[in-house]
Protein backbone atom coordinates (compact mmCIF):
# COMPACT_ATOMS: atom_id res chain seq x y z
CA UNK A 1 0.00 0.00 0.00
CA UNK A 2 1.25 3.25 -1.08
CA UNK A 3 2.61 4.99 2.31
CA UNK A 4 1.21 8.36 1.19
CA UNK A 5 -3.10 7.21 1.00
CA UNK A 6 -2.38 5.80 4.85
CA UNK A 7 -3.50 9.25 6.22
CA UNK A 8 -6.43 9.92 4.00
CA UNK A 9 -7.94 6.08 4.99
CA UNK A 10 -7.75 6.76 8.41
CA UNK A 11 -9.20 10.26 8.20
CA UNK A 12 -11.74 8.34 6.11
CA UNK A 13 -12.20 5.47 8.57
CA UNK A 14 -12.93 8.11 11.47
CA UNK A 15 -14.70 9.63 8.96
CA UNK A 16 -17.25 6.91 8.51
CA UNK A 17 -16.80 6.38 12.36
CA UNK A 18 -18.41 9.62 13.23
CA UNK A 19 -20.94 9.62 10.30
CA UNK A 20 -22.20 6.12 12.73
CA UNK A 21 -21.91 7.49 16.13
CA UNK A 22 -24.17 10.55 14.79
CA UNK A 23 -26.53 8.25 13.13
CA UNK A 24 -26.98 5.78 16.02
CA UNK A 25 -26.95 9.20 18.47
CA UNK A 26 -29.93 11.00 16.45
CA UNK A 27 -31.91 7.63 16.45
CA UNK A 28 -31.51 7.61 20.06
CA UNK A 29 -32.90 10.54 20.92
CA UNK A 30 -35.61 10.90 18.00
CA UNK A 31 -38.79 11.01 19.68
CA UNK A 32 -40.18 8.48 17.51
CA UNK A 33 -41.97 6.29 20.14
CA UNK A 34 -45.50 7.51 20.63
CA UNK A 35 -47.21 6.80 23.85
CA UNK A 36 -51.22 6.53 23.59
CA UNK A 37 -52.82 7.74 26.83
CA UNK A 38 -56.68 7.19 27.25
CA UNK A 39 -59.00 7.59 30.78
CA UNK A 40 -61.25 4.79 32.41
CA UNK A 41 -62.98 7.12 34.74
CA UNK A 42 -65.24 3.60 35.66
CA UNK A 43 -62.37 1.91 36.52
CA UNK A 44 -60.37 5.21 38.10
CA UNK A 45 -57.84 4.43 35.39
CA UNK A 46 -55.29 5.82 32.95
CA UNK A 47 -54.45 3.30 30.12
CA UNK A 48 -50.82 3.43 28.18
CA UNK A 49 -50.42 2.02 25.14
CA UNK A 50 -47.33 1.44 23.73
CA UNK A 51 -46.73 -0.25 20.43
CA UNK A 52 -43.36 -0.21 19.59
CA UNK A 53 -39.82 -1.13 19.93
CA UNK A 54 -38.42 -0.98 23.81
CA UNK A 55 -36.53 1.88 23.30
CA UNK A 56 -35.87 5.74 23.71
CA UNK A 57 -38.34 7.21 24.42
CA UNK A 58 -40.51 5.17 25.76
CA UNK A 59 -39.10 5.46 29.71
CA UNK A 60 -39.29 9.05 29.42
CA UNK A 61 -43.04 8.79 27.91
CA UNK A 62 -44.11 6.55 30.75
CA UNK A 63 -42.33 8.97 33.22
CA UNK A 64 -44.32 11.94 31.86
CA UNK A 65 -47.75 10.09 31.68
CA UNK A 66 -47.29 9.02 35.38
CA UNK A 67 -46.36 12.64 37.25
CA UNK A 68 -49.67 13.76 34.56
CA UNK A 69 -52.21 11.78 35.91
CA UNK A 70 -50.60 9.77 39.16
CA UNK A 71 -53.23 12.33 40.90
CA UNK A 72 -56.16 11.28 38.95
CA UNK A 73 -56.24 7.80 38.88
CA UNK A 74 -55.63 4.31 41.04
CA UNK A 75 -55.50 1.92 38.13
CA UNK A 76 -52.74 2.56 35.08
CA UNK A 77 -53.62 -0.18 32.54
CA UNK A 78 -50.41 -0.57 30.51
CA UNK A 79 -51.01 -1.80 26.61
CA UNK A 80 -48.50 -3.42 25.20
CA UNK A 81 -47.33 -4.43 21.34
CA UNK A 82 -43.28 -4.63 20.86
CA UNK A 83 -40.66 -6.86 19.07
CA UNK A 84 -38.76 -5.92 22.41
CA UNK A 85 -35.39 -4.06 22.60
CA UNK A 86 -32.91 -2.61 24.38
CA UNK A 87 -31.86 -3.75 27.84
CA UNK A 88 -31.31 -0.99 29.50
CA UNK A 89 -34.00 1.23 28.28
CA UNK A 90 -36.91 -2.21 29.40
CA UNK A 91 -34.83 -1.81 32.61
CA UNK A 92 -35.55 1.80 33.14
CA UNK A 93 -39.18 0.92 32.59
CA UNK A 94 -38.96 -2.30 34.78
CA UNK A 95 -37.86 0.36 37.82
CA UNK A 96 -40.59 2.81 36.60
CA UNK A 97 -43.35 0.10 37.41
CA UNK A 98 -42.14 -0.51 40.52
CA UNK A 99 -42.08 2.69 41.59
CA UNK A 100 -45.83 2.90 40.49
CA UNK A 101 -46.90 0.23 42.02
CA UNK A 102 -45.93 1.07 45.52
CA UNK A 103 -48.77 4.19 45.21
CA UNK A 104 -51.12 2.62 42.22
CA UNK A 105 -52.40 -0.79 40.94
CA UNK A 106 -51.00 -1.85 37.43
CA UNK A 107 -52.44 -4.06 34.92
CA UNK A 108 -50.55 -5.69 31.99
CA UNK A 109 -52.32 -6.83 28.54
CA UNK A 110 -51.32 -7.92 25.41
CA UNK A 111 -53.82 -7.59 22.84
CA UNK A 112 -55.56 -9.81 19.74
CA UNK A 113 -52.78 -10.48 17.82
CA UNK A 114 -50.33 -8.21 19.39
CA UNK A 115 -47.02 -9.00 20.38
CA UNK A 116 -44.67 -9.30 24.10
CA UNK A 117 -41.26 -10.09 22.66
CA UNK A 118 -37.89 -10.57 24.25
CA UNK A 119 -37.23 -7.73 26.33
CA UNK A 120 -41.25 -6.63 26.60
CA UNK A 121 -41.93 -9.88 28.34
CA UNK A 122 -40.05 -8.42 31.73
CA UNK A 123 -42.31 -5.59 31.58
CA UNK A 124 -45.31 -7.37 30.57
CA UNK A 125 -44.10 -9.58 34.20
CA UNK A 126 -44.26 -6.49 36.22
CA UNK A 127 -48.20 -5.84 36.56
CA UNK A 128 -50.21 -7.00 39.69
CA UNK A 129 -52.63 -8.03 37.02
CA UNK A 130 -51.45 -9.42 33.66
CA UNK A 131 -53.83 -10.18 30.56
CA UNK A 132 -53.55 -11.63 27.21
CA UNK A 133 -55.69 -12.56 24.44
CA UNK A 134 -55.29 -16.27 23.69
CA UNK A 135 -53.91 -15.30 20.23
CA UNK A 136 -51.39 -12.75 21.64
CA UNK A 137 -47.84 -13.75 20.91
CA UNK A 138 -44.83 -13.86 23.75
CA UNK A 139 -41.15 -14.95 22.61
CA UNK A 140 -38.46 -15.34 25.67
CA UNK A 141 -34.64 -15.59 24.48
CA UNK A 142 -31.52 -15.02 25.71
CA UNK A 143 -30.14 -11.19 25.63
CA UNK A 144 -28.07 -10.34 22.90
CA UNK A 145 -25.54 -7.63 22.35
CA UNK A 146 -25.33 -5.03 19.56
CA UNK A 147 -22.69 -2.76 18.99
CA UNK A 148 -23.48 1.15 19.55
CA UNK A 149 -22.12 2.41 16.60
CA UNK A 150 -23.80 0.02 14.02
CA UNK A 151 -26.80 -1.49 15.75
CA UNK A 152 -25.01 -4.98 14.75
CA UNK A 153 -25.17 -8.14 16.54
CA UNK A 154 -22.07 -9.10 18.24
CA UNK A 155 -20.66 -12.24 18.52
CA UNK A 156 -19.32 -12.86 22.10
CA UNK A 157 -17.62 -16.03 23.57
CA UNK A 158 -19.67 -18.91 24.88
CA UNK A 159 -18.82 -18.42 28.55
CA UNK A 160 -19.97 -14.20 28.20
CA UNK A 161 -22.86 -14.70 26.37
CA UNK A 162 -23.95 -17.86 29.40
CA UNK A 163 -23.17 -15.04 32.23
CA UNK A 164 -25.49 -12.60 30.44
CA UNK A 165 -28.14 -14.85 29.90
CA UNK A 166 -27.96 -16.09 33.28
CA UNK A 167 -27.79 -12.56 35.15
CA UNK A 168 -31.03 -12.07 32.76
CA UNK A 169 -32.73 -14.49 33.76
CA UNK A 170 -32.35 -14.54 37.68
CA UNK A 171 -33.05 -10.35 37.37
CA UNK A 172 -36.00 -10.51 35.50
CA UNK A 173 -37.40 -14.03 35.94
CA UNK A 174 -36.06 -15.64 39.56
CA UNK A 175 -38.16 -13.33 41.66
CA UNK A 176 -41.19 -13.56 38.71
CA UNK A 177 -44.90 -14.78 39.24
CA UNK A 178 -43.81 -17.35 36.46
CA UNK A 179 -44.53 -21.17 38.63
CA UNK A 180 -41.38 -22.68 39.44
CA UNK A 181 -41.91 -25.38 37.33
CA UNK A 182 -42.65 -23.62 34.22
CA UNK A 183 -39.57 -21.33 35.20
CA UNK A 184 -37.43 -23.89 35.42
CA UNK A 185 -38.13 -25.53 31.87
CA UNK A 186 -37.92 -22.23 30.16
CA UNK A 187 -34.22 -21.72 31.66
CA UNK A 188 -33.44 -24.90 30.14
CA UNK A 189 -35.64 -24.23 26.21
CA UNK A 190 -34.45 -20.99 26.01
CA UNK A 191 -30.71 -21.89 25.57
CA UNK A 192 -29.73 -20.88 22.18
CA UNK A 193 -32.97 -20.66 20.59
CA UNK A 194 -36.18 -18.57 20.93
CA UNK A 195 -39.12 -20.04 22.75
CA UNK A 196 -42.49 -18.73 21.42
CA UNK A 197 -45.92 -19.11 23.34
CA UNK A 198 -49.13 -17.82 22.81
CA UNK A 199 -51.50 -16.24 25.23
CA UNK A 200 -53.60 -19.52 25.10
CA UNK A 201 -50.16 -21.75 25.45
CA UNK A 202 -49.50 -19.59 28.72
CA UNK A 203 -52.96 -19.94 30.79
CA UNK A 204 -52.84 -23.93 29.43
CA UNK A 205 -49.14 -24.52 30.89
CA UNK A 206 -50.17 -22.97 34.16
CA UNK A 207 -46.71 -20.77 33.63
CA UNK A 208 -47.69 -18.25 36.14
CA UNK A 209 -47.13 -15.39 33.13
CA UNK A 210 -50.61 -14.34 33.23
CA UNK A 211 -53.36 -13.93 35.74
CA UNK A 212 -56.15 -14.00 32.76
CA UNK A 213 -57.05 -14.83 29.37
CA UNK A 214 -58.94 -11.92 27.74
CA UNK A 215 -62.13 -12.96 26.08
Amino acid sequence: MNARLTPFLILALFAVAFVLMQSNQRKFLADEGRLGTREEPARDAVVLSWSSAVDAPMARRFEEAFAEHRDSASLFIIELNSPGGAIAEGKRIVQLLDRMKRTHEVETRVGAGDFCLSMCVPIFLKGDVRIAAPNARFMFHEPSSYDSFTGERTNEPQFERRFVADRFFDRYFENSPMTPAWRAQLESDWVGRDVWKSGEDLWRENSGVLTALSS
